[in-house]
């Protein structure tokens, strides 16, 4: 009797602790229109809350994130994993500000845009394959010629504040 009260009660819970994440249309369809926004100004911040390295499980992070500018691209991303030939103590890593080289953007699918980016840090050539759903979640995979790849998941911020 009193394991299915318990489960009753977790049930209950749960259950409203989802009705209250629901969107409305209207919220929804917002959302969509600012995602849509920001990628066709080439404007945007993923805040990535996951990173997936190649070896090892999944490990939750916060206060990192990736944001392009235009032709202008600011990785302040963690990194773990192996790495081959990095300058002495390390060197810049997954943190550093750089040009976009190439900007590639595909529609594989209807609710998705992928965008791949090329750049260079000075240490190290970086091809960022970035997949945008249209509610704004994202998955970012990173590969690099001295370090090993590496994938990340997050949110574009779509609150018209926070980029400023």
């Amino acid at each position: 009797m009193r394991k299915t009260f318990a489960l009753i009660l977790t049930a209950a819970i749960t259950l409203c602790g989802c009705a209250s994440l629901r969107m409305t249309p209207e919220e929804k369809a917002a959302i969509e229109a600012t995602v849509q926004e920001n990628l066709d100004n080439r404007s945007f911040t993923i805040e990535v809350d996951q990173m997936n390295p190649l070896r090892g499980g999944t490990r939750h992070v916060n206060n990192y994130s990736l944001q392009v500018d235009g032709d202008r691209l600011i990785s302040c991303l963690p990194y773990f994993g192996q790495a081959w030939n990095l300058p002495y103590g390390g060197g810049k890593g997954m943190n550093f500000e750089s040009t976009i080289r190439d900007y590639i953007e595909t529609v594989p699918k209807g609710d998705l845009r992928e965008i791949t980016l090329t750049t260079n840090n000075g240490e190290d050539s970086f091809v960022f394959v970035i997949d945008v759903f249209s509610n704004g979640k994202t998955s970012i995979r990173v590969r690099s010629r001295n370090r090993e790849p590496i994938e990340y998941q997050g949110m574009m911020r779509t609150d018209p504040q926070s980029d400023k």
